[in-house]
């Protein structure tokens, strides 16, 4: 979402199994080359299984022990045979991290940080009520959510400053019925507030014409304080404005070592959003989380989240997330008359903000 630092952006409070690629690359293997060559013995996957530790991380040394041995093991022929099934998976636009969601149906699979993590889908955090087969892409290549072959979703963008001058009546034109708006910014470096420059423009030019209106703030808090100092700076800000939509707290990894929030813990950080969160509730608007896989998954303990509304970046034509989401941001790169160049496109999958 932000220019400042980029996402696709966890941590040891997780219960987690941390396998480098390669090693999660050799357990596909093995199970491709039983299926390819019609073993039905147990033995062979059993053994690779075996060999893969939960919670362990493998040197390289280990690694490359390993993929010798799964090659000699697979024989050439049948290793030429899966060669050709990985390359194909990748041709096809899926990849290896497609492949293992398919084959850990009961984690949420994702690559950080050069491994695969796997994380155990959660029974006490309220599973998605949507319909996944009701997301749809129209003849715009927008996605939409039908019921009963009716659109329910409304359409969304979520803007900043550098989006620069926005026709907002051409914006309304085009369909979009809410915009989330950026309040702001906390430097990842200085910890300095930093207001959008376009936030009142932005504003008055949504409202004005007739375009719902909610807000993010991407935060850097290091304590409570600062959360709760955020939050006061979007409410000041916001003040002026009819906001109906959602403020959310923009949740991502800057991406880098030297960044003040760098090394906090999950439990850190979710105590953070919460403060902040109780902050814009008390002030009478709705709070919510923005976040990706990572953010979700790495950086906070969603089980003590549970009762904000979330919002979830995933750029696809599907969502790959088991739990329940009010807005999916599913592109960077849509395009809206009145915006010069492209925009975050998203969907809400309920008019519970109207």
């Amino acid at each position: 979402m932000e220019k400042e630092r980029r996402r696709s952006r966890v941590n040891p409070l997780l219960v987690t199994a941390n396998i480098t690629g390669i090693l999660c690359l050799i357990c596909c293997i093995a199970t491709l080359f039983i299926m390819i060559t019609g073993n039905k013995t147990e033995e062979p996957e059993e053994e690779v299984m075996m060999s893969l530790e939960p919670g362990r991380t493998y040197t390289a040394e280990e690694v490359e022990s390993m993929v010798a041995e799964a090659k000699i093991e697979g024989g050439e022929e049948g290793k030429e045979e899966i060669k050709e099934n990985i390359k194909d998976a990748y041709m096809n636009g899926t990849g290896i991290v497609h492949e293992l969601r398919l084959l850990f149906p009961n984690d949420i699979v994702f690559y950080n940080n050069g491994k695969y993590q796997f994380v155990p889908i959660s029974n006490t955090i309220p599973a998605r009520t949507y319909d996944p087969t009701g997301l749809v892409a129209n003849e715009r290549g927008e996605m939409e959510y039908l019921v009963n072959g009716n659109v329910q979703s409304l359409k969304g963008i979520d803007l900043s400053r550098y989006q620069g001058e926005v026709d907002w009546a051409l914006v309304a034109a085009d369909g979009v019925d809410y915009a989330m708006i950026r309040v702001g910014i906390r430097g990842y470096g200085t910890g300095e507030i930093v207001i959008d420059d376009t936030l009142d423009t932005n504003m008055m030019g949504a409202t004005y014409n007739g375009i719902d209106v909610g807000a993010y703030f991407f935060t850097q808090a290091t304590s409570e304080e600062e959360a709760i100092a955020e939050a006061d700076a979007v409410i000041e800000a916001l003040a002026p404005y009819n906001v109906t939509y959602p403020i959310a707290i923009d949740v991502e990894d800057v991406n880098d070592s030297s960044a003040r929030t760098a090394n906090l813990t999950a439990e850190q950080r979710t105590d953070y959003v919460i403060a902040f969160c109780e902050r814009i509730e008390s002030a009478g608007y709705t709070p919510m989380i923005y976040g990706n896989l990572k953010s979700y998954c790495d950086m906070l303990d969603m089980e003590r989240l549970n009762e904000y509304d979330k919002w979830f970046a995933f750029y696809d034509t599907y969502v790959y997330f088991p739990y329940e989401i009010t807005m999916w941001q599913y592109t960077d790169s849509g395009v809206v008359n009145g915006i010069e160049g492209n925009v975050d496109l998203n969907i809400t999958f309920t008019n519970k903000y109207e």
